[in-house]
C-alpha cells in the first residue's frame, strides 16, 4: 500500500513523534523511509546582530544531527532510510519532495520550531495537509 513514506523533521518534540510514527508506518508496509529537513530560508535576521551564513551552517549542523537520529531509529528498526537537508521555504520544500520521490504518505508534527503557528496546526503542516497529493499523518 505505501512504499514510500516521508517524514518532515525540524527537531521539535512533534516531528519526533512523527519520526517513531513513521518508522512503525515503514516497518508495517516494508516502505521506505525518506526523512527531510528544512532550512527556513524565509526568516529575515538583523545582519548587524547575526551572521546568516554562520546562521545557516548552524541550522545545517542541527539538521545534520536531526537526520542522524532518524536514519539510527530507522535502521535500529530494520527500515530502509533516505535522508535529505533542503533550504527554503519548509512547506513548498516538503511539497516538491512528495512529487520528486513519488512518495506515498507524508508524516509530520502538529507544530514545529517555527514562531509563525496557526490555532491548531503549524503553518507548514496546515499547508501540507491542504495541499498534499497524498496522505499526510499529523502527530
Amino acid at each position: 500500500m505505501y512504499e514510500q513514506i516521508l517524514v518532515a523533521v525540524d527537531g521539535s518534540d512533534h516531528a519526533s513523534g512523527a519520526v517513531g510514527h513513521a518508522v512503525n508506518l515503514a516497518t508495517q508496509y516494508d516502505a521506505t523511509l525518506h526523512a527531510l529537513y528544512v532550512i527556513e530560508t524565509r526568516t529575515a535576521y538583523d545582519n548587524a546582530i547575526i551572521n546568516p551564513e554562520e546562521r545557516r551552517e548552524v541550522l545545517h549542523s542541527e539538521g545534520e544531527r536531526e537526520l542522524d537520529s532518524v536514519r539510527e531509529r530507522a535502521e535500529s528498526a530494520g527500515v530502509s532510510v533516505k535522508t535529505q537537508i533542503d533550504e527554503g521555504a519548509p512547506p513548498e520544500k516538503i511539497l516538491a519532495y512528495i512529487d520528486e520521490h513519488e512518495i506515498d504518505m507524508v508524516c509530520m508534527g502538529e507544530r514545529g520550531q517555527s514562531d509563525f503557528k496557526t490555532v491548531l496546526l503549524g503553518s507548514a503542516t496546515e499547508t501540507v495537509v491542504h495541499e498534499s497529493s497524498v496522505p499526510v499523518v499529523v502527530v
